[in-house]
């Protein structure tokens, strides 16, 4: 009687194993949260490409919060996507803060501190977080132009030049710097840099009529500042071509008409500038 009494202790301890087997965490139940927190994130993400999804995109985060509540990377998405939705600055800071608790230099984070800290006009926050990005990775071109904007923004053009200076040079058709050094010129006055920079920005932009009407009116504003009328001229018809609506463009045409003597022209445009006025009134 004894040998089936071994057999059975064994078939029992076979079995509690095996259901122990069963219930322990295998290597998909041990891994599964980070790749569901990961789906859900990348979810956001494709969501955030419409501005129609996000809400949507705020509820996958939040999904992937909820399984992984320390990822700096969710955080940061998130902080972005309530900063899209609500423009709640308080609640977008506090999860960037958070963030940046736990993985200090997130360059994600950073960015978006930088970016939201230069838009509340927060401009001595946005400089220090950007150097933080800069002196991260001195040598990373997007750490540069990081760092060139917020102190072009803060009015520290000379500093901003200098950091913007040698990306421009490893990219010359860098749009964001074209056009980051081109205001550099305009602020100080050096108008030929500033054509320079801007016709480069024309060459590699090719979006909106509207886009294109800001830039060339920029331009002409220029020329004009040279003394160099006729292309001032030329050019602000073309802004105005491109950007019929625009106020702005109007009125510096009618100043540059009277400037040349050209009043019957500027009475033209002023009796176009009213008419437009007199349309967008509401009814």
């Amino acid at each position: 009687m004894a040998q089936p009494s071994r057999q059975l202790t064994v078939i029992l301890v076979c079995l509690v194993c095996f259901c122990l087997a069963c219930l322990a965490p295998g290597p998909l139940a041990v891994y599964g949260a980070n790749g569901a927190g990961n789906s859900h994130y990348e979810l956001a993400g494709r969501y955030m490409s419409s501005r129609n999804n996000l809400h949507k995109a705020l509820g996958s985060i939040e999904r992937a919060l909820a399984i992984e509540p320390e990822n700096a990377n969710y955080l940061v998405r998130k902080a972005e996507i309530v900063y899209e939705i609500s423009e709640d600055e308080k609640t977008s800071f506090g999860l960037l803060d958070k963030a940046l608790k736990l993985s200090p230099r997130n360059r994600q984070a950073l960015t978006l501190k930088a970016k939201l800290a230069a838009q509340r006009g927060d401009q001595d926050l946005a400089v220090s977080t950007a150097r933080l990005i800069y002196e991260g990775a001195p040598a990373d071109a997007d750490a540069r132009i990081a760092y060139g904007r917020a102190l072009v923004g803060a009015g520290k053009y000379i500093e901003g030049a200098q950091i913007l200076e040698p990306v421009l040079k490893e990219q010359p058709r860098n749009p964001v710097v074209l056009d980051l050094m081109a205001l550099v010129d305009e602020k100080r006055q050096n108008w030929s840099r500033a054509i320079s920079h801007i016709n480069g920005l024309l060459e590699v932009l090719h979006g909106t009529p509207y886009a294109r009407s800001e830039l060339i009116a920029r331009r002409s504003l220029a020329y004009e500042r040279l003394g160099k009328t006729d292309l001032a001229l030329s050019g602000m018809r073309e802004a105005v071509k491109l950007g019929p609506t625009n106020h702005k463009f109007r009125l510096e045409l009618i100043s540059i008409l009277k400037k040349t003597g050209d009043i019957a022209g500027a009475q033209k445009e002023e009796t176009a500038l009213k008419k437009l006025e007199a349309d967008m009134l509401p009814f």
